[in-house]
């Protein structure tokens, strides 16, 4: 049974220390996120609200809240198998680089998720935005035309992007550094965008 396991894994392409850092890396980093995206999204899902107005409430929440939990369990799925084929491949010096890509591919998305979820518009203070017509009102006047974050959200998908890019085709940066920028992103990343749309649950 052993020397059969063992052939199973010879069988496979010997990986880099590079490589393997990289593919535990970002499955470690996939499944943490989809755990946390199903931990913050059960509340939305499981609405507890009452009466008409809390059905139509939940009526949105919990499709927000379905949508983030399958999201969540694809993420878990996934990173757990790059776990298992990573951990399962030999390590040679001159092995494949592996999930190097892996690791930019997260960063990247991680700025896109920041990017998506930094509010478009904003007003000044003593102003409110409108829901519907995107205007700043206040009680005296009204701004219809309100200050927008168009920029920010550009500047932070194409750091994203940029940085991904390095992170997968840069393969001699050392793999501490590597898997520290894309845990660091990572980890920023999520809580800000499980801030912005359904919330961190209080514990």
């Amino acid at each position: 049974m052993l020397r059969e396991r063992l052939a199973r894994r010879e069988d496979l392409e010997p990986i880099s220390v590079r490589g393997r850092a990289a593919g535990i890396t970002t499955g470690a980093c996939w499944s943490v996120v989809g755990i946390t995206l199903i931990w913050s999204a059960w509340y939305e899902l499981t609405c507890p609200l009452g009466g008409p107005r809390g059905t139509s409430i939940c009526a949105h929440t919990v499709g927000v809240g379905g949508l983030t939990v399958m999201l969540g369990a694809l993420l878990v799925v996934v990173g757990s198998g790059v776990l298992w084929r990573t951990t399962r491949r030999l390590l040679e010096p001159d092995g494949s680089s592996g999930w190097t890509w892996g690791e930019g591919l997260s960063v990247a998305f991680a700025g896109l998720a920041v990017a998506i979820t930094i509010p478009t518009y904003h007003c000044p203070a003593g102003y409110v935005l409108t829901p519907v017509f995107h205007a700043c009102a206040s009680p005296t006047s009204i701004i219809i035309d309100p200050p927008t974050r168009i920029g920010w959200k550009l500047a932070v998908a194409g750091v994203g992007l940029v940085l991904g890019l390095v992170l997968a085709r840069w393969r001699r940066i050392p793999w501490p550094l590597g898997s520290a920028l894309t845990v660091a992103t990572v980890v920023g990343a999520t809580w800000y965008s499980i801030q912005m749309s359904v919330g961190l649950p209080s514990l």
